[in-house]
């Protein structure tokens, strides 16, 4: 990258808190761990539980992890990755956003998960609420990769109460995306009120475009979406502030997705590009759903 695009791309991710790649990465080493990936299991019904085996399960709460943690079943550990990890503009990139050192808290796939897997059972709950995570409907030996299937607008800093909040995420896709396939959208610039408790106050535009967002449900202020649809080896980079999430194909042909995710915090001390866009070091209290759920207004 020369050192005007270098600077063009910083300047908008100050802005936007949030950049875009078409080619950092060989789509040839993507499409190949897409394969490796997508033989791995059938992927489709038969990766859910049954009803009885789900409500036997929670019934009996037996404590059981539904995710995929760092080194703890997870499938990104029988993978090579150094195609990402070792790229040279995507150290260039991570060191001008983070400074010179920075450490990768998580990477793990993610699956959208089409309509036609879904049981009934599933299809029944989703139309009372939204699922955002699908794993505790998974048989546990698949539970290596997050499953999901439309997600409220939130930050990823909503899973780290109490710890730095100098991180950010990288989201590469590793097949084509369409928008049959529940992309994520990003919300350009929505990370300038810093963090704030999920649910959030959010009037959604009826163009479906952009959207109004407060802190406080008092100061609203307009942003404009990014839907992220892109070729596999596409590259996207937000804050941990900035507001995504995806609603559910409305296809049911829908098809499904792999995408993969890394959150890479700051361990460097002096400044970097990231102290520009993250003022509130500590993450404060991330959400009030467990009692008050979905601030999504009409």
């Amino acid at each position: 990258m020369t050192q005007k695009k270098i600077k063009n791309l910083l300047n908008t991710f100050i802005i936007d808190g949030f950049i875009k790649f078409n080619s950092l990465l060989n789509k040839r080493d993507c499409n190949k761990l897409y394969n490796e990936i997508k033989i791995n299991r059938n992927w489709g019904p038969e990766l859910f539980q049954s009803e009885k085996d789900y409500k036997k399960e929670f019934r009996n709460k037996l404590k059981k992890k539904l995710n995929p943690g760092k080194g703890i079943q997870n499938l990104v550990d029988d993978h090579n990755l150094k195609f990402i990890e070792q790229n040279k503009s995507v150290i260039q990139l991570l060191k001008l956003i983070l400074g010179q050192n920075y450490e990768i808290i998580l990477s793990k796939f993610v699956v959208a998960v089409p309509k036609s897997w879904m049981p009934n059972y599933v299809k029944n709950l989703n139309k009372k609420r939204l699922i955002s995570n699908f794993n505790e409907f998974i048989k546990e030996k698949y539970r290596d990769v997050t499953y999901f299937r439309g997600i409220d607008y939130h930050m990823d800093s909503i899973d780290w109460e109490g710890n730095s909040n100098k991180f950010v995420t990288m989201y590469i896709y590793l097949n084509d995306t369409d928008a049959a396939m529940s992309p994520l959208n990003v919300i350009k610039g929505s990370h300038v009120f810093g963090h704030t408790s999920f649910p959030h106050y959010i009037k959604t535009a009826k163009n479906n475009s952009s959207l109004e967002y407060s802190p406080d449900n008092k100061n609203f202020k307009k942003f404009k979406f990014h839907k992220l649809v892109g070729k596999a080896g596409t590259v996207y980079l937000w804050s941990s502030n900035t507001l995504h999430g995806t609603s559910p194909s409305l296809n049911d042909n829908d098809k499904f997705r792999i995408s993969l995710r890394y959150l890479i915090k700051k361990t460097s001390k002096s400044k970097s590009i990231l102290d520009k866009l993250i003022k509130d070091d500590i993450v404060s209290k991330t959400r009030e759903d467990r009692n008050n759920y979905k601030r999504i207004l009409k």
